[in-house]
């Protein structure tokens, strides 16, 4: 698994993103976000600035761009680029984006950010826990001193210890088609290269399907782990909602 790897993979996503999130409320999605980190966000003086690092289809950057704050969506897929420049298009939003690895970030921005966000479960793609100290380590190079650093991931303690192979999808319509997706969990324990394959079904005049299959890479850690890394990158935590039954959570740290 490298950089390489995983802006490979969700360049050949980007189609099946809009798949996965038809029929869903983006609107709903933005306002969680938002509300999610409301107490954070209110406390940012006027002229704050806020990255968001790992911007996927830019839901959260458009989130922040609607609630009026300065946002820069940054991530390691030109698709994901594209995916987040037309949903802002869509929306009447505008704000800078860039096709940047987080290694790259520190080359392209001083230490500037009040706020940086990777969310999304994006750090699990770093290929090991030396790679996850280099990506952590150039996510703190950018925020300011005082700034925050958020970062959102999936409970993989929960994923490893429920020990779920198969997840099934209910029928998602897009552009007068149907597809169900069925991802296929590749799980070898923790701090140990992962995958998770996903296949997507097209049905095809309501009884023939054609099968996609798309994979991406990962690296599973214990939440207690991951926590002294982020201790050990020199961030002093400020919350931390992980609960061991929760299938995702969020921890924000202070430089």
């Amino acid at each position: 698994m490298s950089g390489d790897n995983v802006e490979k993979q969700y360049d050949s996503m980007s189609f099946f993103y809009d798949v996965l999130y038809s029929g869903v409320d983006k609107r709903a999605w933005e306002e969680a976000f938002i509300d999610e980190f409301r107490d954070l966000l209110s406390s940012l003086p006027a002229n704050a600035k806020v990255l968001d690092s790992s911007c996927g289809n830019g839901i959260q950057a458009a989130a922040l761009k609607r609630n009026g704050i300065d946002v820069t969506a940054t991530d390691i897929s030109e698709e994901m680029i594209n995916l987040t420049e037309k949903y802002a298009q869509s929306n009447n939003l505008s704000f800078p984006t860039k096709r940047l690895s987080w290694e790259q970030l520190p080359d392209n921005f001083d230490d500037e950010f009040d706020v940086v966000f990777c969310y999304g479960n994006s750090i699990s793609h770093s290929i090991n826990k030396e790679d996850m100290f280099k990506n952590i380590r150039s996510l703190y190079k950018v925020a300011k001193n005082g700034g925050k650093l958020v970062i959102d991931t999936r409970n993989w303690d929960k994923v490893i210890n429920d020990n779920v192979r198969f997840v099934t999808s209910d029928v998602k319509e897009y552009l007068d088609k149907k597809y169900i997706f069925t991802y296929i969990w590749n799980l070898n324990g923790f701090d140990v290269p992962s995958s998770v394959e996903i296949l997507f079904v097209e049905i095809l005049n309501g009884k023939e399907t054609k099968c996609i299959p798309s994979r991406l890479d990962f690296t599973p850690f214990k939440h207690d782990e991951f926590v002294n890394r982020l201790k050990a990158c020199g961030l002093k935590i400020l919350s931390d909602n992980y609960q061991p039954d929760n299938d995702y959570y969020s921890i924000i740290f202070e430089k």
